[in-house]
């Protein structure tokens, strides 16, 4: 298994109305918007380092949290899967990426009332793993099963708990490594990979975005971001402060393929 050669990513800018994103339960931390937008350029750059074309959709100050586009839908082969958001004011946001894709994919779409975040589902090969979380309803991998099934591809349930998606706490690198927090999620379901476990300390490392043979790790990380270059993986460091203040981490901002 390995990721495949990528050549785009759909990215929204970062809206004025960022300081009022969704935030964890119980935080008041404050989001810096203009720092936000000045991180989120510098993560566009590297991306196009990466070798990646960019689709850029404008910010809409109507939703707030639409520059985490990952969410809003799922590339699956040659088809996007539009999904429908677990935040109710988020689901607006799924229109802009939907007229985006059209054009280079077919676009199937998760039909009320199942919810669905693009940040619970994590492809390796040819295998979904879908998390069931707070955002991710059980009727939308029924649903999400049906459309994939034709393209040889499974969905596999994930159970997690006390974070917000699957994607918080596991993400691929490529060949057969994941980098985890196995406390946070079943384990079960990736027993058969290589597990790189996050340092207690680090949490938010659990999410790292790989392009093109590249792994972005978010800052404030170097235990994790050494034991992921021990197992022999290139990676670049980028801090994305402000999108943590509203649970985002590096797979948020794009929807890589």
């Amino acid at each position: 298994m390995d990721l495949p050669s990528a050549t785009r990513a759909i990215v929204r800018e970062v809206p004025s109305s960022f300081g009022r994103a969704l935030k964890p339960h119980g935080s008041s931390a404050v989001i810096d918007v203009e720092l936000a937008r000045r991180q989120h350029r510098l993560y566009c750059e590297e991306l196009q380092r990466a070798g990646l074309s960019l689709i850029r959709i404008a910010a809409d100050d109507s939703y707030p949290d639409c520059c985490f586009v990952e969410d809003t839908a799922i590339v699956v082969g040659a088809r996007a899967v539009i999904t429908r958001p677990g935040a109710a004011s988020r689901r607006g946001e799924t229109a802009a990426v939907a007229q985006a894709i059209r054009g280079l994919l077919e676009i199937d779409e998760v039909r009320a009332p199942a919810t669905l975040d693009g940040g619970d589902v994590l492809t390796i090969g040819k295998r979904l793993y879908v998390g069931m979380s707070s955002r991710t309803s059980r009727d939308s991998l029924e649903q999400l099963e049906r459309l994939v099934v034709a393209q040889g591809y499974e969905a596999v349930p994930v159970e997690v708990h006390d974070i917000l998606h699957l994607k918080s706490a596991c993400t691929y690198l490529g060949g057969d490594t994941i980098v985890w927090r196995p406390d946070l999620i079943a384990q079960a379901p990736f027993a058969q990979l290589r597990r790189i476990t996050v340092a207690e300390e680090e949490w938010h490392a659990a999410n790292c975005l790989s392009v093109n043979g590249t792994v972005f790790v978010p800052a404030g990380a170097p235990r994790t971001r050494a034991m992921i270059e021990a197992a022999g993986y290139r990676t670049v460091e980028l801090d994305i402060s402000e999108s943590r203040k509203a649970a985002g981490g590096l797979t948020c901002s794009a929807i890589v393929f």
